[in-house]
């Protein structure tokens, strides 16, 4: 399995939103993993205006259309497990401090770090389990935006 991760980020939900969506045009499904549900519901309504003629079709893993959306926002690891049967090898976005709880059935893994310490420091133990369990890591350096959205 791969996992990406892209250091940097000003804004790590703000820049998120921006990678999540190039990967969507680009035809990838993903499951999103947040353990913290207040954070989760912020990022939900990040992704509907994070820029004004952003679209990024999503849905909470509880809602009713969850099951055809191709982005599912899950905070519990009975959501993941759920959630990865109805998508077709989805990657997963691990925007939680920890280890996404499953196993998923996935080909890869993006994370997104910002420039705060403590953010670093949670990425470096991520890094080192990812390390540990044979994974390609891969690390690109997010210098702006821009650079996100053109990436």
């Amino acid at each position: 399995m791969r996992v990406d991760f892209h250091f940097g980020a000003q804004n790590r939900f703000r820049d998120s939103c921006f990678i999540l969506q190039k990967h969507f045009f680009a035809g990838k499904q993903f499951l999103v993993y947040l353990s913290d549900p207040r954070a989760l519901a912020h990022f939900d309504r990040l992704l509907w205006g994070f820029q004004p003629t952003a679209f990024v079709p999503h849905a909470m893993a509880d809602a009713p259309q969850a099951a055809q959306a191709p982005i599912i926002l899950c905070h519990q690891p009975a959501q993941l497990e759920t959630a990865q049967q109805w998508l077709n090898q989805p990657w997963v976005f691990n925007l939680d401090n920890e280890i996404v709880p499953i196993q998923p059935q996935s080909q890869r893994i993006l994370e997104v770090v910002s420039t705060e310490e403590q953010c670093r420091q949670h990425a470096r133990q991520r890094w080192r389990h990812y390390q540990t369990q044979g994974y390609d890591l891969q690390a690109q350096e997010l210098r702006s935006r821009s650079a996100v959205q053109t990436k």
